[in-house]
Order: C-alpha cells, then sequence, then structure tokens
C-alpha cells in the first residue's frame, strides 16, 4: 500500500506540474498545445511530462490541458489552445468522432495537429498531419498468442474500455482474431472508464456470473489492476489470468508478483518523446504530412519483468534485489 501511495503521490506532483505548465506558457511566443483525454490516468501524466519536457528540447514551451474523460471538455480545451494562438496541436482524442469538430476549428485556424496515443477515425484523416501511435490491433494480438501459449481454453471476461474509442475496438478486434479461433469463448464483454474501481467492479460481477473464467482482458493497466484486485479476493489467483496494457510501474510490480498475468508495455516516456520530435520535424519544416510514426510496444510477464520495470523504482516496488 505504501509504495502504491508513493507513487500516486508521483503522480499527482506530475499532473500539478503539468498544469503549472499551462499557466507559465500563457505568453510564450513558440508554444505548442497538446489536448490529453484523462486529466488522472497515470499514463497520460507519463506521457504529457515527456511531451512537455521533450518539446522544450526543442525550444517550444508546451500548454498542457487534459479533459476528464469528457469529450465536451476535450474540445472546449481544444478551442482554448486555438484561442491562445499555439504553433501546434498534440492531441490524443477521447473517441473516434467526438472531439473531430474541434480539430476542424483548429485546421481552419491554420494551426497543424499532431496525433499520439489514439486518432480520430479514419475518414478525418485529413485533419491531422502524423499519427505517432502503435498498431492497435497488433496489441490486441500479443494478449491474445499470450493466453493462447499459456492456458487452456475456457471462458473469458473483456473489460473493454471507453465505447467509441478507437484503440479500444482495434485492441478488442486483434484479441478475439487470436483467442476465438483457439477456442476461448467471450462470456462478458463491456464498456467502461479506465478507472480502478471499475476494473473491481466489472470483474467483481464477471466472476459472479462466470465462475469458470480463464482469463479476464482489460483494456489498460489501471482496469487490470482492479480486476487483479477481484481476482485475488475471490480466491483465484494463478487460476484466473489478468492481462493489462501500458505496462506502468504498478502492473509490471503486479505482473511480477503474480496478481496479473502479462501487460503490453507501451512506455509514455520514449512515446511522448518520439511526438515530440515528431512536432519539431513538422515546425521545422520537414514533411510527415499524413503519415504513420510507429511506435513499438512490448509485452511483458514474469520472465521479462524485473528488466522491464525502471530501475529507480525497482525498490520503491520492492522487487527482489536480484532485480536492482
Amino acid at each position: 500500500m505504501k509504495r502504491l501511495t508513493r507513487f500516486s503521490t508521483y503522480v499527482t506532483a506530475l499532473i500539478l506540474a503539468l498544469f503549472m505548465t499551462v499557466g507559465s506558457s500563457a505568453y510564450a511566443a513558440d508554444k505548442v498545445g497538446i489536448s490529453l483525454p484523462e486529466a488522472q490516468n497515470p499514463f497520460y501524466v507519463l506521457l504529457g511530462k515527456a511531451l512537455t519536457e521533450g518539446l522544450a528540447k526543442h525550444g517550444f514551451e508546451a500548454v498542457v490541458l487534459s479533459a476528464n474523460a469528457d469529450v465536451n471538455e476535450q474540445i472546449s480545451n481544444v478551442n482554448d489552445l486555438i484561442a491562445a494562438r499555439v504553433k501546434l496541436i498534440i492531441m490524443s482524442p477521447l473517441n473516434l468522432d467526438g472531439p473531430a469538430p474541434a480539430v476542424q476549428a483548429a485546421n481552419d485556424a491554420g494551426i497543424p495537429v499532431i496525433m499520439i496515443a489514439r486518432r480520430l477515425d479514419d475518414k478525418y484523416k485529413h485533419l491531422w498531419k502524423a499519427f505517432v501511435g502503435f498498431n492497435i490491433e497488433t496489441v490486441g494480438r500479443k494478449k491474445g498468442d499470450w493466453l493462447v501459449e499459456n492456458r487452456k481454453p475456457g471462458n473469458v471476461a473483456m473489460l473493454l474500455g471507453p465505447e467509441g474509442a478507437l484503440f479500444a475496438i482495434e485492441q478488442d478486434r486483434g484479441f478475439r482474431q487470436v483467442v476465438e479461433p483457439a477456442n476461448f469463448k467471450v462470456v462478458f464483454a463491456q464498456n467502461s472508464s479506465q478507472t480502478r474501481e471499475n476494473g473491481l467492479k466489472l470483474a467483481e460481477d464477471a466472476l459472479i456470473k462466470n465462475p469458470d473464467l480463464v482469463a479476464i482482458y482489460a483494456s489498460n493497466d489501471d482496469v487490470a489492476l482492479g480486476a487483479a484486485q477481484a481476482v485475488k479476493g475471490s480466491g483465484l489467483q494463478g487460476k484466473v489470468a489478468v492481462l493489462g496494457t501500458n505496462g506502468t510501474p504498478p502492473a509490471v510490480a503486479a505482473v511480477y508478483r503474480g496478481d496479473m498475468a502479462a501487460t503490453i508495455q507501451l512506455d509514455p516516456f520514449a512515446w511522448g518523446f518520439l511526438g515530440a520530435d515528431t512536432a519539431a520535424k513538422y515546425l521545422q519544416d520537414q514533411k510527415i504530412d499524413n503519415s504513420f510514426v510507429e511506435f513499438q510496444s512490448v509485452l511483458v510477464d514474469k520472465a521479462n519483468a524485473c528488466e522491464r520495470m525502471p530501475p529507480h523504482l525497482r525498490e520503491e516496488f520492492e522487487l527482489p534485489k536480484e532485480c536492482r
């Protein structure tokens, strides 16, 4: 509990630092706007911090605005960035369609947009200059491959993440493409915002309805950590494989301890620096129009959890000495 409290304190400090960035950027000559979908999600906090630091190295100051999983708030945030006359907007949209009018407004104002981590539906592809992301279906397939290789066929619950979000839809599709032909059956599927509380509640519901589950697929690590808590509370640890995405330090530690079976590590810090580099290249007149700047993901399970935990956090999360 203490290590999670310390990590939460660290994340809270980053959130405060990011919002302080907004105020300090109000009169900056070379501002780049950053629109993130969630204010409390550790993944997006770290992504925003990396974008901010990466842009600073290129001489740009970040204006970071985060929505509270609310499309209308994200639209308002983008409109605020337009009003601030930022040179470029880096955006991770909440879903496929909702923020599109705001992106159109940015285009109308002559402000280029780069998508990162998530993107709008392809019918809006003309509205952004680049997408810095990964092949989302591949992430789902990696989770499916792990399940097929490590568990006998059985019933699976899927905690899908936000309804209408592209990353949730395509990750779901990639997972099913692998597990369903291998005789795994999805018996529970539910959308929700990506919080640990929702993961706990939905996993409890799934286990009550289907006590014979062999796996719980979760759209991100926060949901997976909640699901792992439900599995442990039901006395099924080791029998129900919990699969997450993002590879946050708490999740990697949970994989090492056996609370989770696997996660897909996306490394928001490296991802953010790649996004900052891409934005800087565009602003320096290098052609990246409608390109896909791919970021690679890594599956983390018990075999490589130690090496995938950042060294400065290994003691924090009480990994054994051989991991430090």
